[in-house]
């Protein structure tokens, strides 16, 4: 789900690692699409923890590294020098949203391709599958801009970050079931359809732009923090004997993938040293959106053509690298190369 992260976030002085950070997400997020539309739990019962971890892992991932790439690319700068900057990236994301929304209604419901299939979800009265992330991210970019002030202040005070951050959680005690109106609960969640609430997800962003400002990599404290989120999901999975909440998103789900994320993130500080070798893996960091909306086009188009499709893990993560090579095949004929 931009992440989504960072979509359409280019700034000046880039750094690697988060552009590798991003990368092994959407291949991750890429993996777990294909096995949810062309794999069966009941065929190939070991889907059902690829599918339960990259789901984990994914959008809290993008949350951080679009937190991340944010102080980089906006709160560095004077508000009016980032306020532009930040609407032409929420206004992209909403336009990928339109895009995919529009190819799922029509490729994977059979909707006729109609004013009628389109303006409910250019209205957000319609939130298609497997697209929602999209508007979540446009969200979450307005959000940062109308709290471009406050997280300014808040980046400037690191253990005071740190310590909002945690509060912030208190956002997945949020009533859901009170909402009913779609755009309000793209923003703050809803038991009526399927969401990534940026109010619940903040914290993820706040945690990257206080990485970023700060420069942390490897940290024994943010370890210890991250070792005892992802414990405490996993012993509330135990006990419950099922996953947490995850639409809407209960406080066990959210922290759940703090320790994987970390180490995600300490992959991607190793992989940096090693020049050339990930390129490829960067090259899709550097590229979110395209490989976000380009790959939702190509599964629902095979779907829709291929419906008998099915694929175990090793099927799945073939088809994905086909995907992804056809939209690394897209980057590399439209990227201007720097001399």
């Amino acid at each position: 789900m931009s992440g989504a992260a960072a979509a359409g976030i280019q700034p000046k002085r880039r750094e690697r690692a988060i552009d590798l950070f991003k990368g092994l997400l959407i291949v991750g997020m890429v993996y777990c699409h294909t096995l949810q539309f062309f794999s069966d739990p009941v065929v190939y019962p070991s889907i059902s923890r690829w599918i339960d971890f990259f789901n984990l892992i994914t959008f809290s991932g993008f949350v951080f590294s679009f937190g991340y790439v944010s102080q980089l690319a906006y709160y560095s700068k004077p508000f009016r020098s980032a306020c532009p900057r930040m609407l032409v990236a929420a206004l992209k994301i909403l336009l990928a949203f339109y895009v995919s929304g529009t190819a799922f209604r029509v490729f994977h419901d059979g909707a006729p391709l109609q004013w009628d299939t389109i303006r409910p979800i250019m209205l957000l009265k319609d939130i298609p599958g497997w697209s929602e992330f999209l508007v979540s991210f446009t969200y979450l970019m307005v959000l940062g801009l109308v709290l471009f002030v406050p997280l300014r202040w808040l980046s400037g005070r690191k253990w005071l970050g740190f310590l909002a951050a945690g509060l912030l959680l208190a956002g997945t005690l949020f009533p859901y079931g009170a909402v009913h109106v779609p755009q309000l609960g793209l923003l703050v969640g809803t038991r009526d359809f399927a969401s990534f609430p940026p109010v619940q997800y903040f914290p993820y962003y706040l945690l990257g732009i206080l990485f970023a400002k700060y420069r942390i990599r490897f940290d024994w404290l943010v370890l210890a923090i991250s070792v005892l989120a992802t414990g405490l999901f996993a012993a509330n999975w135990r006990y419950a004997g099922e996953l947490p909440s995850r639409f809407p998103p209960s406080l066990f789900w959210i922290i759940g993938a703090a320790f994987i994320l970390n180490g995600y993130y300490l992959l991607a500080r190793v992989l940096e040293r090693i020049p050339y070798a990930f390129g490829f893996l960067e090259s899709m960091g550097r590229n979110v959106l395209l490989y976000l909306v380009l790959s939702n086009l190509l599964i629902f188009t095979v779907k829709s053509s291929r419906p008998d499709l099915l694929v175990g893990s090793g099927g799945g993560l073939l088809y994905a690298a086909g995907w992804l090579a056809v939209c690394g095949f897209c980057s590399w004929i439209v990227t201007k190369r720097t001399r």
